[in-house]
């Protein structure tokens, strides 16, 4: 652990302006990673190769503030910058042609998908990875499939919605792979969270910001013992969770168990569905291509 501390301090006192401004692009990319269905947080922070950094923190975080303080304070600003610019983006992406926007983010979806079995399968499968992933993938569908042919999933946004949007969006900081978008959009609650950050409606931005802290602070050490421990296992569950998620929010589907849910059918909407879904899936593909295989866990 000695030893680990003085190669950080190392890092960090070699790190230049140019690094550390560097670190503001990072921050802004997983913020913006965290808004968008198909692309993890967490699994950017891999990418980027600062994810052990920042479960350094979330576990020990006055011991990492004390020895990291100015890496994290750049990655916070640029945290915040993506936050509120994605956001505003993302919103006027749905209000102008929300089907297309689902077929984008179906995409990054599934052009991430390669990457996050790779991921997962960095410490070996087992029959029980396998049995996680169908579990977690039956057990998603049993419950949201039902919601929403009841007619249950447009929740009106509410304080508790706010929090537990935070919590998921902390879930998907610390669990590589995660990615919490999805079933936010499973419950209608997309458009009025970017519009509300968008709009620095702080009503909104402070429960969730506070709840995704509380999130990560709480659950940082229960997850990283999972990937230490059972790592197959855990993340064959996350992607089964991430299939379920995709598929009830895939327009086609939402039809036959949404009451009420229409979109365009026409030939030049098809058109542009299908160049969305590409884009998307080109574009989480590549970026699939940089990551980096983080250390195994001792």
């Amino acid at each position: 652990m000695q030893e680990e501390n003085k190669q950080v301090q190392a890092v960090e006192a070699n790190e230049t302006w140019t690094e550390r401004l560097l670190g503001i692009l990072k921050g802004a990319l997983i913020s913006i990673g965290a808004l968008l269905p198909g692309i993890s947080g967490g699994a950017l922070c891999v990418i980027l190769g600062i994810y052990k950094r920042i479960m350094a923190l979330l576990c020990h975080p006055f011991q990492e503030i004390k020895k990291q303080w100015k890496f994290f304070v750049f990655i916070g600003i640029g945290f915040v910058i993506g936050v509120l610019l994605g956001a505003k983006v993302i919103d006027k992406f749905l209000e102008a042609n929300e089907a297309a926007a689902l077929f984008l983010f179906i995409g990054l979806i599934v052009g991430s998908m390669p990457g996050l079995f790779k991921e997962a399968r960095q410490q070996g499968v087992t029959k029980g990875s396998y049995a996680a992933l169908v579990i977690a993938l039956v057990a998603m569908l049993a419950w949201m499939i039902p919601m929403s042919m009841k007619g249950n999933t447009n929740v009106q946004p509410s304080l508790l919605w706010w929090i537990i949007c935070g919590v998921l969006w902390g879930l998907g900081i610390v669990v590589p792979g995660m990615s919490p978008s999805n079933i936010i959009f499973f419950f209608g609650l997309q458009a009025p969270m970017y519009a509300a950050i968008g709009n620095l409606d702080f009503s909104v931005i402070i429960p969730m910001g506070l709840s995704l802290l509380a999130t990560v602070l709480a659950l940082s050490k229960g997850i990283d013992y999972c990937l230490k421990k059972q790592y197959s296992i855990f993340m064959h569950a996350v992607i089964g969770i991430v299939i379920a998620s995709t598929i009830v929010i895939l327009p086609p589907v939402k039809v036959l168990i949404e009451p009420g849910y229409t979109f365009a059918t026409g030939f030049g909407d098809i058109l542009i569905y299908v160049v969305a879904f590409a884009i998307g899936a080109v574009a989480a593909w590549a970026l699939s291509l940089i990551q980096k295989d983080e250390p195994k866990a001792e």
